[in-house]
Protein backbone atom coordinates (compact mmCIF):
# COMPACT_ATOMS: atom_id res chain seq x y z
CA UNK A 1 0.00 0.00 0.00
CA UNK A 2 1.27 3.47 -0.88
CA UNK A 3 2.33 5.22 2.43
CA UNK A 4 1.10 8.77 2.62
CA UNK A 5 2.72 12.71 3.28
CA UNK A 6 6.24 11.59 1.53
CA UNK A 7 6.90 8.78 3.61
CA UNK A 8 8.90 6.00 2.55
CA UNK A 9 8.84 2.37 3.91
CA UNK A 10 12.35 2.86 4.19
CA UNK A 11 11.82 4.77 7.51
CA UNK A 12 9.81 1.73 8.68
CA UNK A 13 12.23 -0.88 8.64
CA UNK A 14 15.94 -1.90 7.96
CA UNK A 15 16.91 -4.89 5.90
CA UNK A 16 20.96 -5.67 5.44
CA UNK A 17 22.03 -6.32 2.25
CA UNK A 18 18.58 -4.86 0.36
CA UNK A 19 18.32 -1.85 2.14
CA UNK A 20 21.92 -0.29 3.25
CA UNK A 21 23.39 3.23 4.90
CA UNK A 22 25.91 4.27 2.31
CA UNK A 23 29.27 4.93 4.75
CA UNK A 24 30.92 6.88 1.62
CA UNK A 25 31.94 10.57 0.65
CA UNK A 26 30.54 13.61 1.18
CA UNK A 27 31.92 14.83 -2.29
CA UNK A 28 32.49 12.36 -5.08
CA UNK A 29 36.10 11.02 -5.70
CA UNK A 30 35.04 9.17 -9.03
CA UNK A 31 36.23 11.12 -12.00
CA UNK A 32 33.64 10.35 -14.33
CA UNK A 33 33.30 13.16 -17.04
CA UNK A 34 31.21 13.32 -19.98
CA UNK A 35 29.07 9.74 -19.52
CA UNK A 36 31.30 7.90 -17.86
CA UNK A 37 29.92 4.07 -17.92
CA UNK A 38 28.79 2.23 -15.13
CA UNK A 39 27.23 -0.54 -16.23
CA UNK A 40 26.63 -3.00 -18.95
CA UNK A 41 22.33 -2.41 -18.73
CA UNK A 42 21.93 0.67 -20.51
CA UNK A 43 22.58 3.18 -18.41
CA UNK A 44 25.89 5.56 -18.21
CA UNK A 45 26.43 8.31 -15.68
CA UNK A 46 25.43 11.65 -16.23
CA UNK A 47 27.92 14.62 -16.47
CA UNK A 48 28.61 16.89 -13.53
CA UNK A 49 27.15 20.06 -15.41
CA UNK A 50 24.29 18.51 -16.51
CA UNK A 51 23.49 16.78 -13.32
CA UNK A 52 23.73 20.52 -11.08
CA UNK A 53 20.95 21.74 -13.56
CA UNK A 54 18.76 19.12 -12.85
CA UNK A 55 19.50 19.32 -9.07
CA UNK A 56 18.63 23.05 -9.24
CA UNK A 57 15.33 22.19 -9.81
CA UNK A 58 14.48 19.37 -8.31
CA UNK A 59 16.25 21.25 -4.99
CA UNK A 60 13.72 24.34 -5.92
CA UNK A 61 11.58 23.15 -3.72
CA UNK A 62 13.28 22.24 -0.81
CA UNK A 63 12.32 18.76 -0.40
CA UNK A 64 13.05 16.66 2.46
CA UNK A 65 13.29 13.42 0.76
CA UNK A 66 15.19 13.37 -2.68
CA UNK A 67 15.05 9.74 -4.76
CA UNK A 68 17.19 8.42 -7.21
CA UNK A 69 15.70 5.35 -8.72
CA UNK A 70 17.98 4.50 -11.11
CA UNK A 71 21.13 5.26 -8.60
CA UNK A 72 24.22 4.11 -10.38
CA UNK A 73 27.20 5.41 -8.35
CA UNK A 74 24.99 7.76 -6.69
CA UNK A 75 25.91 10.92 -8.99
CA UNK A 76 23.09 13.14 -9.35
CA UNK A 77 22.58 12.57 -5.48
CA UNK A 78 25.65 14.21 -4.91
CA UNK A 79 24.56 17.48 -7.26
CA UNK A 80 21.55 17.59 -4.83
CA UNK A 81 23.84 16.69 -1.77
CA UNK A 82 26.07 19.97 -2.64
CA UNK A 83 22.90 22.17 -2.71
CA UNK A 84 21.36 20.93 0.50
CA UNK A 85 23.25 18.31 2.23
CA UNK A 86 20.88 18.07 4.94
CA UNK A 87 18.10 16.23 2.70
CA UNK A 88 17.81 12.87 2.90
CA UNK A 89 18.60 11.05 -0.02
CA UNK A 90 17.34 7.47 -1.49
CA UNK A 91 18.63 5.31 -4.17
CA UNK A 92 17.16 2.28 -5.95
CA UNK A 93 20.02 0.07 -8.09
CA UNK A 94 18.33 -3.54 -9.40
CA UNK A 95 22.49 -4.65 -10.00
CA UNK A 96 24.10 -6.32 -7.18
CA UNK A 97 27.29 -4.99 -8.26
CA UNK A 98 27.08 -1.57 -8.85
CA UNK A 99 25.11 -1.33 -5.82
CA UNK A 100 27.81 -2.88 -3.59
CA UNK A 101 30.13 -0.04 -5.04
CA UNK A 102 27.77 2.57 -4.28
CA UNK A 103 27.94 1.73 -0.38
CA UNK A 104 30.98 3.61 -0.59
CA UNK A 105 30.92 6.23 -3.11
CA UNK A 106 27.48 7.67 -2.87
CA UNK A 107 26.57 10.45 -0.31
CA UNK A 108 27.21 9.39 2.88
CA UNK A 109 24.16 8.55 4.62
CA UNK A 110 22.55 7.75 1.48
CA UNK A 111 19.67 4.91 1.71
CA UNK A 112 20.27 2.39 -0.90
CA UNK A 113 17.98 -0.31 -1.89
CA UNK A 114 18.84 -2.79 -3.94
CA UNK A 115 15.38 -3.62 -6.07
CA UNK A 116 13.42 -3.08 -9.51
CA UNK A 117 12.44 0.24 -9.38
CA UNK A 118 9.46 -0.45 -12.00
CA UNK A 119 8.53 -3.08 -9.47
CA UNK A 120 8.94 -1.30 -5.69
CA UNK A 121 6.76 0.72 -3.50
CA UNK A 122 8.73 3.32 -2.18
CA UNK A 123 6.05 6.02 -1.15
CA UNK A 124 6.44 9.15 -2.22
CA UNK A 125 8.97 11.55 -2.47
CA UNK A 126 8.91 15.81 -3.08
CA UNK A 127 12.22 15.24 -5.48
CA UNK A 128 13.08 12.80 -7.93
CA UNK A 129 16.14 13.08 -10.29
CA UNK A 130 16.85 10.38 -12.84
CA UNK A 131 18.86 9.18 -15.30
CA UNK A 132 16.66 6.20 -16.24
CA UNK A 133 18.58 3.06 -18.29
CA UNK A 134 18.28 3.03 -22.09
CA UNK A 135 16.91 -0.76 -23.05
CA UNK A 136 15.10 -1.27 -26.00
CA UNK A 137 11.74 -3.18 -25.63
CA UNK A 138 13.43 -6.05 -27.44
CA UNK A 139 15.61 -6.87 -24.92
CA UNK A 140 13.31 -6.12 -21.54
CA UNK A 141 11.56 -9.64 -22.88
CA UNK A 142 8.29 -8.67 -21.12
CA UNK A 143 5.86 -10.74 -21.32
CA UNK A 144 2.16 -9.55 -21.76
CA UNK A 145 1.00 -10.19 -18.89
CA UNK A 146 3.79 -7.82 -17.84
CA UNK A 147 2.99 -5.20 -20.47
CA UNK A 148 -0.82 -5.45 -19.12
CA UNK A 149 0.38 -4.83 -15.50
CA UNK A 150 1.71 -1.65 -16.58
CA UNK A 151 -0.87 -0.76 -18.70
CA UNK A 152 -3.11 -0.91 -15.15
CA UNK A 153 -0.42 0.65 -12.99
CA UNK A 154 -0.30 3.95 -15.29
CA UNK A 155 -3.54 4.21 -16.31
CA UNK A 156 -2.61 3.70 -20.39
CA UNK A 157 -2.25 1.35 -23.45
CA UNK A 158 1.50 1.49 -23.70
CA UNK A 159 3.24 0.12 -26.88
CA UNK A 160 5.00 -2.88 -26.92
CA UNK A 161 7.97 -1.49 -28.42
CA UNK A 162 8.11 1.16 -25.67
CA UNK A 163 11.94 1.58 -24.25
CA UNK A 164 12.51 1.17 -20.56
CA UNK A 165 13.34 4.65 -19.31
CA UNK A 166 9.80 5.85 -20.43
CA UNK A 167 8.36 3.38 -17.93
CA UNK A 168 10.42 5.51 -15.73
CA UNK A 169 9.47 8.29 -16.65
CA UNK A 170 5.35 7.58 -16.00
CA UNK A 171 6.42 5.87 -12.47
CA UNK A 172 8.35 8.57 -11.19
CA UNK A 173 5.31 10.96 -11.78
CA UNK A 174 3.13 8.38 -9.34
CA UNK A 175 5.52 8.70 -6.89
CA UNK A 176 6.25 12.56 -6.93
CA UNK A 177 4.33 13.43 -4.18
CA UNK A 178 1.88 16.97 -3.75
CA UNK A 179 4.09 19.96 -4.37
CA UNK A 180 7.38 17.92 -5.66
CA UNK A 181 10.08 18.21 -8.44
CA UNK A 182 10.91 15.63 -10.57
CA UNK A 183 13.92 16.27 -13.13
CA UNK A 184 14.63 13.14 -15.72
CA UNK A 185 17.34 13.14 -18.90
CA UNK A 186 16.08 10.43 -21.19
CA UNK A 187 17.17 9.99 -24.75
CA UNK A 188 14.76 12.57 -27.37
CA UNK A 189 13.77 9.41 -29.88
CA UNK A 190 10.13 9.07 -27.65
CA UNK A 191 9.25 12.84 -29.37
CA UNK A 192 9.07 11.07 -32.40
CA UNK A 193 8.64 7.51 -32.29
CA UNK A 194 5.29 5.90 -32.61
CA UNK A 195 5.55 4.33 -28.79
CA UNK A 196 6.30 8.03 -27.65
CA UNK A 197 2.87 8.75 -28.19
CA UNK A 198 1.05 7.38 -25.46
CA UNK A 199 3.72 8.48 -23.47
CA UNK A 200 3.58 12.42 -24.45
CA UNK A 201 -0.18 11.99 -23.54
CA UNK A 202 0.31 10.92 -20.03
CA UNK A 203 2.81 13.91 -19.89
CA UNK A 204 0.37 16.62 -21.42
CA UNK A 205 -2.01 14.94 -18.36
CA UNK A 206 0.84 15.89 -15.98
CA UNK A 207 2.10 19.12 -15.29
CA UNK A 208 4.80 19.09 -17.23
CA UNK A 209 6.81 22.57 -17.14
CA UNK A 210 9.60 22.15 -19.08
CA UNK A 211 11.79 19.81 -22.04
CA UNK A 212 15.10 20.72 -22.99
CA UNK A 213 16.34 18.69 -25.78
CA UNK A 214 19.86 19.36 -26.97
CA UNK A 215 20.36 19.85 -30.66
CA UNK A 216 21.52 17.07 -32.88
CA UNK A 217 25.02 17.66 -33.26
CA UNK A 218 25.65 17.34 -29.27
CA UNK A 219 26.32 14.54 -27.97
CA UNK A 220 26.32 14.13 -23.81
CA UNK A 221 27.17 10.61 -23.92
CA UNK A 222 30.21 9.41 -25.77
CA UNK A 223 29.23 5.64 -25.83
CA UNK A 224 26.23 6.45 -26.85
CA UNK A 225 24.62 7.69 -30.18
CA UNK A 226 21.33 9.05 -29.23
CA UNK A 227 20.15 12.96 -29.07
CA UNK A 228 19.39 13.88 -25.00
CA UNK A 229 16.48 15.58 -23.56
CA UNK A 230 16.19 16.94 -20.03
CA UNK A 231 12.24 16.89 -18.64
CA UNK A 232 11.13 19.07 -16.07
CA UNK A 233 8.18 17.83 -13.84
CA UNK A 234 6.11 19.61 -10.74
CA UNK A 235 3.25 18.12 -9.21
CA UNK A 236 1.44 21.87 -8.21
CA UNK A 237 -1.15 23.79 -10.27
CA UNK A 238 1.24 26.43 -11.38
CA UNK A 239 0.31 30.45 -12.66
CA UNK A 240 1.91 29.50 -15.95
CA UNK A 241 0.27 26.48 -17.19
CA UNK A 242 3.01 26.41 -20.40
CA UNK A 243 4.56 23.57 -21.17
CA UNK A 244 8.02 25.01 -22.68
CA UNK A 245 9.84 23.22 -24.77
CA UNK A 246 13.33 24.52 -26.25
CA UNK A 247 16.73 23.30 -28.34
CA UNK A 248 19.69 23.92 -26.45
CA UNK A 249 23.89 23.93 -27.55
CA UNK A 250 24.91 23.85 -24.72
CA UNK A 251 24.59 23.20 -20.59
CA UNK A 252 24.90 26.83 -19.55
CA UNK A 253 21.72 27.50 -21.84
CA UNK A 254 20.19 24.42 -20.09
CA UNK A 255 20.98 26.22 -16.87
CA UNK A 256 19.15 29.35 -18.41
CA UNK A 257 16.12 27.43 -19.31
CA UNK A 258 15.99 25.93 -15.47
CA UNK A 259 15.77 29.21 -13.84
CA UNK A 260 13.50 30.62 -16.68
CA UNK A 261 11.03 28.49 -14.99
CA UNK A 262 11.64 29.02 -11.61
CA UNK A 263 11.55 33.08 -12.11
CA UNK A 264 9.94 33.83 -15.59
CA UNK A 265 6.23 32.94 -16.92
CA UNK A 266 6.70 34.13 -19.91
CA UNK A 267 7.61 32.03 -22.75
CA UNK A 268 10.91 33.18 -24.68
CA UNK A 269 11.23 34.07 -27.87
CA UNK A 270 13.56 30.82 -28.51
CA UNK A 271 11.11 28.31 -26.61
CA UNK A 272 7.71 26.78 -27.78
CA UNK A 273 4.48 26.14 -25.66
CA UNK A 274 4.27 22.24 -26.32
CA UNK A 275 1.00 21.58 -24.23
CA UNK A 276 -0.99 23.09 -27.89
CA UNK A 277 1.08 20.09 -29.92
CA UNK A 278 -0.86 17.03 -30.36
CA UNK A 279 0.84 14.31 -28.98
CA UNK A 280 0.73 12.05 -32.54
CA UNK A 281 3.66 15.26 -33.78
CA UNK A 282 7.12 15.04 -34.39
CA UNK A 283 8.03 17.34 -31.53
CA UNK A 284 11.20 16.86 -31.92
CA UNK A 285 11.52 17.88 -35.37
CA UNK A 286 9.71 21.46 -34.43
CA UNK A 287 11.78 21.77 -31.24
CA UNK A 288 15.17 21.60 -33.95
CA UNK A 289 13.41 23.69 -36.62
CA UNK A 290 11.78 26.40 -33.96
CA UNK A 291 14.57 29.14 -34.25
CA UNK A 292 15.47 28.83 -38.37
CA UNK A 293 12.57 30.81 -39.22
CA UNK A 294 11.41 28.42 -41.59
CA UNK A 295 8.68 29.28 -44.21
CA UNK A 296 8.01 27.82 -47.64
CA UNK A 297 8.43 29.18 -50.58
CA UNK A 298 5.35 27.34 -52.12
CA UNK A 299 2.47 25.70 -51.01
CA UNK A 300 3.00 22.62 -49.45
CA UNK A 301 -0.57 20.86 -50.13
CA UNK A 302 0.71 17.48 -51.33
CA UNK A 303 2.76 14.52 -49.83
CA UNK A 304 5.82 12.69 -51.54
CA UNK A 305 3.33 9.56 -50.75
CA UNK A 306 0.69 11.20 -52.69
CA UNK A 307 3.16 10.40 -55.66
CA UNK A 308 5.78 7.61 -54.95
CA UNK A 309 6.24 4.79 -52.79
CA UNK A 310 8.87 4.08 -50.80
CA UNK A 311 10.50 0.85 -49.39
CA UNK A 312 13.71 -0.54 -47.68
CA UNK A 313 16.38 -2.26 -49.87
CA UNK A 314 17.05 -5.50 -50.12
CA UNK A 315 17.94 -7.58 -46.65
CA UNK A 316 20.39 -10.58 -48.30
CA UNK A 317 21.22 -12.13 -44.79
CA UNK A 318 25.15 -12.66 -46.01
CA UNK A 319 26.20 -10.13 -47.73
CA UNK A 320 29.57 -11.50 -48.42
CA UNK A 321 28.42 -14.53 -49.61
CA UNK A 322 25.55 -13.05 -52.36
CA UNK A 323 27.44 -9.73 -53.66
CA UNK A 324 30.22 -10.32 -55.24
CA UNK A 325 33.15 -8.25 -56.54
CA UNK A 326 34.23 -8.85 -60.55
CA UNK A 327 37.12 -10.52 -59.65
CA UNK A 328 35.16 -12.89 -56.91
CA UNK A 329 32.72 -13.44 -60.24
CA UNK A 330 35.20 -14.15 -62.79
CA UNK A 331 37.77 -16.19 -60.63
CA UNK A 332 34.83 -18.55 -60.09
CA UNK A 333 33.97 -18.57 -63.96
CA UNK A 334 30.27 -17.54 -62.66
CA UNK A 335 28.44 -15.42 -65.52
CA UNK A 336 27.72 -12.18 -65.41
CA UNK A 337 23.82 -12.77 -66.52
CA UNK A 338 23.41 -14.12 -63.10
CA UNK A 339 23.86 -11.43 -61.10
CA UNK A 340 21.87 -7.83 -60.85
CA UNK A 341 24.05 -5.11 -60.55
CA UNK A 342 23.57 -3.77 -56.93
CA UNK A 343 24.61 -0.84 -54.59
CA UNK A 344 25.72 -2.25 -51.17
CA UNK A 345 26.78 0.57 -49.46
CA UNK A 346 26.39 4.03 -49.28
CA UNK A 347 29.88 5.54 -49.29
CA UNK A 348 29.41 3.80 -52.92
CA UNK A 349 27.84 6.86 -54.38
CA UNK A 350 28.82 10.24 -53.86
CA UNK A 351 26.42 12.17 -56.24
CA UNK A 352 23.06 13.14 -56.92
CA UNK A 353 23.37 10.98 -60.48
CA UNK A 354 23.94 7.60 -60.29
CA UNK A 355 24.37 6.74 -63.83
CA UNK A 356 25.75 3.72 -66.03
CA UNK A 357 28.87 5.58 -66.60
CA UNK A 358 29.12 5.30 -62.63
CA UNK A 359 28.21 1.83 -62.34
CA UNK A 360 31.11 0.76 -64.34
CA UNK A 361 33.70 2.49 -62.58
CA UNK A 362 32.64 1.15 -59.10
CA UNK A 363 32.15 -2.49 -60.85
CA UNK A 364 36.32 -1.98 -62.46
CA UNK A 365 37.44 -0.59 -58.43
CA UNK A 366 36.61 -3.97 -57.69
CA UNK A 367 33.52 -3.05 -55.00
CA UNK A 368 30.69 -5.51 -54.32
CA UNK A 369 28.46 -4.56 -56.68
CA UNK A 370 26.84 -7.94 -57.79
CA UNK A 371 23.82 -9.87 -56.42
CA UNK A 372 23.53 -13.16 -57.03
CA UNK A 373 20.64 -13.91 -58.86
CA UNK A 374 20.68 -17.41 -61.16
CA UNK A 375 18.87 -17.86 -64.12
CA UNK A 376 20.54 -20.92 -64.54
CA UNK A 377 22.57 -23.69 -62.75
CA UNK A 378 25.77 -24.29 -64.57
CA UNK A 379 28.76 -25.75 -63.06
CA UNK A 380 30.18 -22.61 -62.03
CA UNK A 381 27.04 -22.42 -60.40
CA UNK A 382 26.67 -25.22 -59.16
CA UNK A 383 29.83 -25.54 -57.20
CA UNK A 384 29.40 -22.01 -56.20
CA UNK A 385 25.81 -22.93 -54.16
CA UNK A 386 27.25 -26.10 -52.50
CA UNK A 387 30.12 -23.47 -51.10
CA UNK A 388 26.87 -21.51 -49.87
CA UNK A 389 25.95 -25.14 -48.41
CA UNK A 390 29.08 -25.98 -46.82
CA UNK A 391 29.69 -22.66 -44.96
CA UNK A 392 25.87 -23.12 -44.22
CA UNK A 393 24.66 -19.52 -45.60
CA UNK A 394 21.23 -21.84 -46.20
CA UNK A 395 20.84 -22.13 -42.75
CA UNK A 396 21.00 -18.33 -41.53
CA UNK A 397 18.13 -16.34 -40.93
CA UNK A 398 16.78 -15.03 -43.87
CA UNK A 399 18.49 -17.46 -46.84
CA UNK A 400 16.11 -20.18 -44.38
CA UNK A 401 12.64 -18.68 -44.72
CA UNK A 402 12.98 -18.12 -48.71
CA UNK A 403 11.23 -20.65 -51.08
CA UNK A 404 15.11 -21.31 -52.45
CA UNK A 405 17.65 -19.85 -50.20
CA UNK A 406 20.05 -18.49 -52.79
CA UNK A 407 17.77 -16.25 -54.51
CA UNK A 408 17.37 -12.35 -53.46
CA UNK A 409 14.11 -10.71 -52.97
CA UNK A 410 11.95 -10.21 -55.94
CA UNK A 411 12.04 -6.35 -56.34
CA UNK A 412 12.98 -3.89 -59.11
CA UNK A 413 15.59 -1.10 -59.30
CA UNK A 414 13.87 1.96 -57.71
CA UNK A 415 13.58 5.15 -59.35
CA UNK A 416 15.53 7.10 -56.82
CA UNK A 417 18.14 6.16 -54.09
CA UNK A 418 17.68 7.04 -50.20
CA UNK A 419 20.49 7.13 -47.95
CA UNK A 420 19.05 5.57 -44.74
CA UNK A 421 21.65 7.34 -42.56
CA UNK A 422 22.33 10.67 -43.40
CA UNK A 423 24.35 14.31 -41.91
CA UNK A 424 23.16 17.42 -42.58
CA UNK A 425 21.31 17.50 -46.24
CA UNK A 426 20.64 13.93 -47.60
CA UNK A 427 21.37 13.15 -51.14
CA UNK A 428 18.23 11.66 -52.90
CA UNK A 429 19.86 10.01 -56.01
CA UNK A 430 18.68 9.69 -59.31
CA UNK A 431 19.08 6.17 -60.39
CA UNK A 432 19.49 6.26 -64.23
CA UNK A 433 22.27 3.08 -64.15
CA UNK A 434 18.55 1.14 -62.56
CA UNK A 435 20.88 -1.13 -59.69
CA UNK A 436 19.24 -2.70 -57.35
CA UNK A 437 20.26 -1.50 -53.83
CA UNK A 438 20.95 -3.34 -50.38
CA UNK A 439 19.67 -2.05 -46.61
CA UNK A 440 21.76 1.18 -46.90
CA UNK A 441 19.33 2.85 -49.25
CA UNK A 442 15.88 2.49 -49.27
CA UNK A 443 13.97 3.20 -53.01
CA UNK A 444 11.55 5.18 -54.13
CA UNK A 445 9.01 4.14 -57.26
CA UNK A 446 6.65 6.17 -59.16
CA UNK A 447 3.07 5.23 -58.37
CA UNK A 448 1.18 4.49 -61.73
CA UNK A 449 0.04 7.44 -63.70
CA UNK A 450 3.08 9.38 -62.34
CA UNK A 451 5.86 8.54 -64.18
CA UNK A 452 6.66 11.29 -65.77
CA UNK A 453 7.17 13.24 -62.16
CA UNK A 454 10.56 11.62 -61.52
CA UNK A 455 12.30 14.38 -62.81
CA UNK A 456 10.64 17.25 -60.92
CA UNK A 457 10.25 15.11 -57.75
CA UNK A 458 13.89 14.22 -57.60
CA UNK A 459 14.90 18.45 -58.19
CA UNK A 460 12.45 19.09 -55.15
CA UNK A 461 13.98 16.68 -52.90
CA UNK A 462 17.37 17.84 -53.13
CA UNK A 463 16.42 21.81 -53.29
CA UNK A 464 16.22 23.56 -49.92
CA UNK A 465 12.34 23.19 -50.12
CA UNK A 466 13.09 19.17 -49.99
CA UNK A 467 15.78 19.92 -47.24
CA UNK A 468 12.91 22.04 -45.31
CA UNK A 469 10.28 18.99 -45.55
CA UNK A 470 13.40 16.23 -44.54
CA UNK A 471 13.81 18.39 -41.68
CA UNK A 472 9.89 17.85 -40.28
CA UNK A 473 9.86 13.81 -40.79
CA UNK A 474 13.61 12.80 -39.79
CA UNK A 475 14.79 11.19 -37.05
CA UNK A 476 17.82 12.52 -35.03
CA UNK A 477 20.27 10.16 -33.47
CA UNK A 478 23.38 11.31 -31.65
CA UNK A 479 26.67 14.01 -33.55
CA UNK A 480 24.23 15.13 -36.04
CA UNK A 481 23.57 11.70 -37.74
CA UNK A 482 19.54 11.23 -39.13
CA UNK A 483 17.67 8.59 -40.36
CA UNK A 484 15.17 8.16 -42.50
CA UNK A 485 12.38 5.22 -42.72
CA UNK A 486 10.49 4.31 -45.76
CA UNK A 487 6.96 5.97 -44.46
CA UNK A 488 9.04 9.20 -43.29
CA UNK A 489 9.91 9.95 -46.94
CA UNK A 490 6.31 9.72 -47.80
CA UNK A 491 5.26 12.17 -45.09
CA UNK A 492 7.37 14.87 -46.88
CA UNK A 493 5.12 17.87 -47.69
CA UNK A 494 5.39 18.85 -51.07
CA UNK A 495 3.75 20.97 -53.72
CA UNK A 496 1.33 18.91 -55.81
CA UNK A 497 2.88 18.27 -59.13
CA UNK A 498 0.40 17.12 -60.86
CA UNK A 499 0.17 20.62 -62.12
CA UNK A 500 3.54 20.51 -62.97
CA UNK A 501 3.98 17.94 -65.51
CA UNK A 502 5.54 20.10 -68.70
CA UNK A 503 8.13 21.13 -66.18
CA UNK A 504 9.12 17.74 -65.48
CA UNK A 505 9.49 16.98 -68.68
CA UNK A 506 11.63 19.85 -69.70
CA UNK A 507 13.99 19.22 -66.33
CA UNK A 508 14.46 15.77 -68.02
CA UNK A 509 15.56 17.12 -71.16
CA UNK A 510 18.52 18.78 -69.64
CA UNK A 511 19.67 16.01 -66.88
CA UNK A 512 23.54 15.41 -67.30
CA UNK A 513 25.52 12.61 -66.37
CA UNK A 514 28.28 14.97 -65.11
CA UNK A 515 28.30 14.83 -61.01
CA UNK A 516 29.60 18.23 -61.16
CA UNK A 517 27.03 20.37 -62.78
CA UNK A 518 24.61 19.22 -59.80
CA UNK A 519 24.52 21.75 -56.00
CA UNK A 520 21.64 22.67 -54.11
CA UNK A 521 21.67 26.16 -56.30
CA UNK A 522 21.08 24.71 -59.13
CA UNK A 523 18.41 22.31 -57.88
CA UNK A 524 16.89 25.43 -56.58
CA UNK A 525 16.75 27.60 -59.95
CA UNK A 526 15.69 23.84 -61.65
CA UNK A 527 12.67 24.30 -59.51
CA UNK A 528 11.84 27.66 -58.53
CA UNK A 529 11.45 27.98 -62.61
CA UNK A 530 9.28 24.67 -63.35
CA UNK A 531 7.25 25.71 -60.11
CA UNK A 532 7.13 29.64 -61.70
CA UNK A 533 6.79 28.36 -65.51
CA UNK A 534 9.69 30.81 -66.31
CA UNK A 535 13.28 29.56 -67.39
CA UNK A 536 16.12 31.42 -66.02
CA UNK A 537 18.66 28.41 -65.75
CA UNK A 538 19.88 26.63 -68.84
Amino acid sequence: MRLNDGQSFLDLYYKPGTVEIASGIEQESLSHGRGHDVRNSGQVSTPDDIADAMAAWVMGSYPTKVLDPAAGLGHLLHACHRINPDSKKVGIESEQDVFQAALSVAPKGTKLILSDYLYANTGLFEGIIANPPYVKSQRMGLSEPEWCFFDELFGTKLGRQTNLYALFILKIWEDLASGGRAAIIVPAEFLNANFGVAIKEAILKMNPRGLAVFAPDVNLFAKTLTTSAVLFLEKKKTASPNFRGICINTVSQLSDFVRNLEHNSKLAPDEIDLSALPASGKWLNLLFNQTQGRKAATPQTSKIGDFFRCSRGIATGANDYFCLRLSEMEGSGLSPDDFDPCVTKAADITGWLFSENCFRQMASSDKRCFLLNPKTINPAMKAYLAHGIAIEVDQRHLPSKRPLWYLPERVNPPQILVPVFTRKQPRFILNSARVKNLTCFHGMYAKPGYENLLPLVWVYLNSTEGLRSFQDVNRFYGNGLNKLEPKDVEEMACPDFRTHSVAAGDIQKRISENIADYSVAKFDLLLMEALSGTKQFT
